[in-house]
C-alpha cells in the first residue's frame, strides 16, 4: 500500500493525539488527551512546529494515519541560519517496518532543505537503537564537537 507524508489536518487530529499519547508514555510521561490536544493544536496554530503525518493508502484518509513527527523550526546563532529540530518521531508499533519513520524522516529534510534551513537536528534516548540505526541510515551523525546538556523539570499538573 502507498505512503505518503503530508502536513497534519485537522480531520488527523484524532489520530495524532493517539500517536502522540503512545509516544510521551514511551518517554515516561502521561498526560491527558486532552492536554495533549491543546498542546498539539497550540504549537500548529502559532505555527510554532510543522506537524507531519505519514498516511497508507492512495487518499490520505485520517484513518489511515500511521505516524506523525513534530519539528520546532529555530535559529543557529553559530551558523547564522535556520535550524529545524526533529523532536518527536513515532510510528504506530503495529506499522513498523512499512518505512513509515524514514518518509517522514526524509520529508521533514525534504522540507527543512526548501525552507532553507542549514541542519535538522535530532536527540533520541541512548537506549533507542532502532531510530539511532534509522537516523544514521539517513545521514544524520552524532555530534562530535558539543556536549548537549538537559536541566530536567517535571511537566506540570
Amino acid at each position: 500500500m502507498p505512503l505518503h507524508v503530508r502536513l497534519v489536518n485537522d480531520a488527523d487530529v484524532d489520530a495524532v493525539v493517539d500517536l502522540f499519547l503512545q509516544y510521551l508514555n514511551f518517554y515516561g510521561q502521561e498526560v491527558p488527551a486532552e492536554q495533549a490536544r491543546e498542546f498539539l493544536l497550540s504549537r500548529r496554530d502559532a505555527g510554532d512546529s510543522v506537524l507531519l503525518v505519514a498516511v497508507h493508502g492512495d487518499d490520505g484518509r485520517a484513518d489511515d494515519v500511521v505516524g506523525f513527527a513534530q519539528v520546532y523550526p529555530t535559529w543557529s546563532s553559530v551558523s547564522l541560519g535556520p535550524v529545524w529540530v526533529l523532536n518527536d518521531l513515532f510510528v504506530d508499533p503495529a506499522e513498523r517496518g512499512d518505512g513509515a519513520g524514514r518518509a517522514l524522516v526524509r520529508a521533514t529534510a525534504e522540507r527543512a532543505t526548501a525552507a532553507g534551513a542549514v541542519r535538522v537536528a535530532v536527540t533520541t534516548a541512548w537506549d533507542n537503537m532502532a531510530a539511532q540505526s534509522l537516523y544514521e541510515s539517513e545521514g544524520f551523525a552524532r555530534d562530535a564537537d558539543f556536549i548537549h546538556y538537559a536541566h530536567v523539570t517535571p511537566l506540570a499538573d
